[in-house]
């Protein structure tokens, strides 16, 4: 009985096709791994910003509510100036205070966020005081191909920017 004889050259290793589809593989995965991680270091960017503007709003909110007998004041303020006013070294009336907060607020956004900017004005769609916080390539006005909101008072596309109502009783 003759034993059977097994082909061992047949069996010597892998091919060169064999190994390049495993590195095509290996490619696609790392090509997504890096994708996601771009993907996640955008929303980290994104969430930190969005959660700069909703602090430098509330402290712009505090501030107006501090100085409530102006908060009219405050919208119609001229907001595309940086006020000279510093209320930190002298006594300044609630008139001045008006425009040191405008100061602050306008300081505190452009040193926080990327193209940082905001504003005050009355609100779209109710007679309340709304604050404006922008960054990027979106600005605080409602009209104009970047704006925050809508003519409605609905915020505009995917902005970059934050809107906070005030509540005004006068």
């Amino acid at each position: 009985m003759d034993k059977p004889t097994i082909r061992y050259r047949y069996q010597q290793g892998v091919s060169l096709v064999e190994v390049l589809v495993a590195m095509v593989l290996l490619g696609v995965a790392v090509i997504g791994f890096v994708a996601l991680q771009v993907r996640a270091v955008t929303a980290t960017s994104e969430s930190f910003n969005r959660s700069q503007a909703v602090s430098i709003a509330q402290d712009m909110s505090e501030r107006m509510r501090a100085n409530y007998g102006q908060i009219a004041a405050y919208s119609v303020a001229n907001w595309t100036v940086m006020p000279t006013q510093d209320c930190y070294s002298a006594t300044c009336t609630a008139a001045q205070m008006v425009n040191f907060d405008v100061r602050l607020a306008k300081e505190v956004a452009a040193a926080s966020l990327p193209n940082g900017n905001i504003s005050v004005s009355k609100c779209q769609a109710s007679s309340n005081v709304c604050i404006y916080v922008a960054w990027g390539d979106t600005t605080t006005a409602s009209t104009g191909t970047n704006a925050c909101v809508t003519s409605a008072g609905a915020y505009a596309g995917a902005p970059e920017c934050v809107m906070m109502e005030v509540y005004n009783e006068s």
